[in-house]
């Protein structure tokens, strides 16, 4: 019985001044069919490692504040993309042989769902964070093009109404890998959306503003818990999660987390007292 053709598979990797990371991510994906390079305008020579490691390059610049679903979605649709399937990279990820000798079955397979959920391994100052980040943590990377959109912003989602797998053997996220001060940037943009979703839920906008994600209840619950947000996190992280069994990376990640939190509840008091016309 002849066995059917083997599916086409595309890399695509979102990116804005990833120098130190790039070849690490691309060189991930050198069994990928086609590998793209999305880049937001770097200017640290990402652009040109990108296309000198046999990528394609194209660039694109989001009008007003980043929002990697609208990034990707952008891939989808302008990218000019030609594999059956597209799996999505962030440049501090890498794709080892295990995770993507499980994609390569899973799409090959004649019953292959519309779109796959992977899951990191969240590597932070050399440990593998298991607990802290509650592995297995599902994203949303692995989908047949054509037939699925990312939803929610930053904290994204697949569109509803396909059918979703799951990966469970693990890539590698190394989310550190550029230092504290870039943690620290991406997460300040990360509070300021929360903070404008946790003010339209509260603005009586309803609970859509929180889109569809896994765990819906859970983000409507912290909505509305909102003050207590840094000591539920800790809370979380460190207590429930078992932070406090990885050491001194498992607590100093708890604490960045509940600082993330603090920043967020910050920016939603700015938020409102903005639109009373008060004073910050």
């Amino acid at each position: 019985m002849d066995q059917s053709p083997q599916q086409t598979i595309a890399g695509v990797v979102l990116c804005l001044n990833e120098a130190e990371n790039l070849a690490r991510a691309l060189s991930s994906l050198a069994w990928c069919n086609e590998v793209l390079v999305v880049d937001s305008g770097s200017r640290d020579g990402s652009q040109g490692i990108a296309a000198s490691l046999g990528a394609r390059v194209v660039e694109h610049q989001q009008q007003g504040r980043f929002l990697i679903t609208k990034q990707r979605n952008w891939a989808l649709k302008h990218g000019q993309l030609q594999s059956q399937w597209v799996v999505f990279l962030d440049a501090d990820e890498e794709i080892g042989v295990g995770c993507q000798t499980a994609i390569l079955k899973c799409i090959n397979q004649p019953d292959a769902a519309d779109a796959y959920e992977l899951t990191p391994r969240y590597w932070f100052l050399g440990r593998w964070l298991k607990l802290t980040q509650g592995y297995p943590n599902w994203h949303p990377r692995l989908l047949k093009r054509g037939k699925v959109k990312f939803e929610g912003g930053v904290w994204e989602s697949f569109s509803p109404g396909i059918e979703v797998g799951q990966i469970y053997e693990p890539y590698e996220h190394f989310a550190f890998s550029k230092g504290i001060d870039d943690w620290l940037e991406r997460h300040a943009r990360y509070a300021d959306w929360e903070a404008e979703k946790i003010d339209m839920v509260l603005s009586g906008h309803g609970s859509q503003a929180l889109g569809t994600r896994r765990w819906h209840w859970l983000r409507l619950a912290m909505v509305y818990a909102w003050p207590f947000r840094p000591l539920l996190r800790f809370f979380q992280k460190y207590v429930l999660q078992g932070g406090f069994l990885e050491g001194w990376q498992g607590l100093l990640f708890a604490l960045l987390m509940a600082g993330y939190d603090l920043i967020t509840i910050v920016k939603l008091i700015q938020r409102r007292r903005q639109k009373r016309g008060l004073a910050l």
